[in-house]
């Protein structure tokens, strides 16, 4: 498995960890290939987790819960994103690409979806339910 020299992570203020690019990454350009790895369901019932675990395949019929490699899960939403990412149907991994120019340690975010905020909302009770009994 090759590690990316382009990217480093670190604290991102009111965010937690984020993704940073090491050097300038052109518009097109792969930033990362990060290899997933399959998650139980009942493993992501069990709270904090269900924070980094993403459905796979992104569209289309739903396989599993995956956790991506690498720096897959602590990419932070923006909704005006410098990234997108893209399933791989062959090894199981995402493929994360530059939307634009990214300047060396400008913040590498991707776009979680329009529903997503809704989704968690719903979710965090009931998260905080299972954690507390």
């Amino acid at each position: 498995m090759n590690r990316t020299t382009k990217i480093y992570l670190k604290e991102t203020q009111g965010k937690g960890m984020g993704v940073y690019a090491a050097e300038d990454i052109k518009e097109g350009e792969l930033i990362e290939k990060c290899y997933l790895i399959p998650v139980d369901t009942k493993v992501s019932e069990l709270g904090m987790i269900y924070d980094y675990v993403f459905n796979y395949p992104q569209e289309g019929k739903f396989i599993t819960l995956v956790l991506p490699t690498g720096g897959g899960c602590v990419y932070n939403h923006d909704d005006n994103h410098n990234a997108y990412w893209i399933d791989s149907e062959e090894n199981m991994h995402f493929d994360y690409i530059a939307k634009r120019d990214i300047k060396k340690d400008e913040e590498i975010c991707t776009h979680y979806g329009e529903n997503y905020w809704l989704q968690m909302a719903d979710r965090k009770p009931y998260l905080k339910k299972i954690t507390n009994d």
